[in-house]
């Protein structure tokens, strides 16, 4: 058994509700693969519930797996924003969370990711507790650039696929990825590494899960 399989096998499983969503996605769209994995999603769980937001934001929705998961944590009045531009997935989406608890928190906006940043004002909003990024990986950098204004103090940041399959940091000949969203990704990389004025953890679960802490 590797360390993966340690983990998911030994991590409390999901509900049933997000078991019905994980078959659901995988038998009704042709992009199972994009769902937030059953792991990751206990992950962010858990990060909800450490963090206890009044706010959460996340951008790229897909079927909304990870939104429930995010929703565990939020706190009774708080509000969860979720920006998606495909409506394909709307329907699907609506079937699954008027089935969780809480789930009148649940804001979904159909937009571009950084045009929603851009509208979004601190003052009557409030600030962001956590955000969860899983959209747009070429814009990545922007996104980030956007959202630390948003943040509370001591908020939290979760991107998403930073790992992008071991291909990033391969050699050529390992078939090293080239491109607008592996060149983001790596930019993002270092960035987080080095930035004085944030804490990151990298969790090697999924597709690579990057923990970003704002300083207070």
């Amino acid at each position: 058994m590797d360390l993966a399989t340690f983990a998911a096998g030994y991590s409390s499983p999901p509900s049933e509700l997000l078991k019905e969503l994980e078959r659901a996605t995988w038998q009704r769209t042709r992009h199972g693969r994009l769902m937030t994995d059953p792991h990751t999603g206990r992950v962010l769980a858990m990060i909800s519930r450490m963090v206890a937001p009044n706010t959460v934001l996340e951008l790229g929705t897909f079927t909304g797996y990870g939104t429930l998961c995010l929703l565990e944590g939020l706190l009774p009045m708080g509000a969860l924003h979720t920006v998606e531009h495909n409506d394909e997935w709307f329907e699907l989406q609506d079937k699954f969370w008027q089935r969780a608890e809480n789930h009148s928190c649940i804001q979904r906006h159909h937009t571009d990711s950084m045009e929603f940043l851009a509208g979004w004002n601190t003052e009557l909003q409030g600030s962001i507790d956590l955000a969860y990024v899983d959209a747009d990986k070429q814009r990545v950098n922007e996104q980030l650039d956007a959202l630390l204004p948003l943040l509370s103090p001591n908020g939290h940041i979760v991107f998403d696929n930073t790992w992008w399959g071991g291909t990033l940091y391969a050699s050529e000949n390992e078939g090293k990825a080239n491109g607008a969203k592996p060149d983001a990704l790596r930019l993002l990389n270092e960035r987080l590494t080095h930035d004085a004025e944030l804490s990151t953890v990298v969790l090697p679960i999924g597709d690579g899960l990057s923990v970003v802490r704002k300083a207070g």
